[in-house]
């Protein structure tokens, strides 16, 4: 199946295996799809940062199987930032946009 959505700054996609959510409680029970939603949803009502988010759905998921991982288990949160933000102090910082700078001087 493709799906095509129109993405908008601001948006955020979660892309999972389906070790996310066939991950089984002590009682055989999946954690779903139904639960990764309603997990996904009040990060965002709660305005929490991405890495937050995905710190928090890490323990839930190791939680609910009781730390032992059954299937690989990958789950990734995209983020549309605008505008950019700040450089960092590890990006390369040219001195015009022909010429990059030299830093051995």
């Amino acid at each position: 199946m493709v799906v095509e959505e129109a993405l908008e700054p601001g948006d955020r996609l979660l892309l999972h295996t389906d070790g996310i959510i066939e991950a089984r409680s002590a009682d055989g029970e999946q954690f779903g799809v139904e639960r990764l939603t309603d997990f996904t949803a009040k990060a965002l009502a709660d305005q929490l940062p991405g890495p937050e988010t995905m710190r928090r759905l890490v323990h839930a998921i190791l939680d609910y199987q009781d730390d032992r991982l059954q299937d690989d288990a990958t789950v990734l949160l995209a983020e549309w930032r605008s505008p950019a933000p700040p450089q960092s102090d590890t990006e390369l910082i040219t001195g015009s946009e022909q010429e990059p700078l030299d830093l051995d001087q």
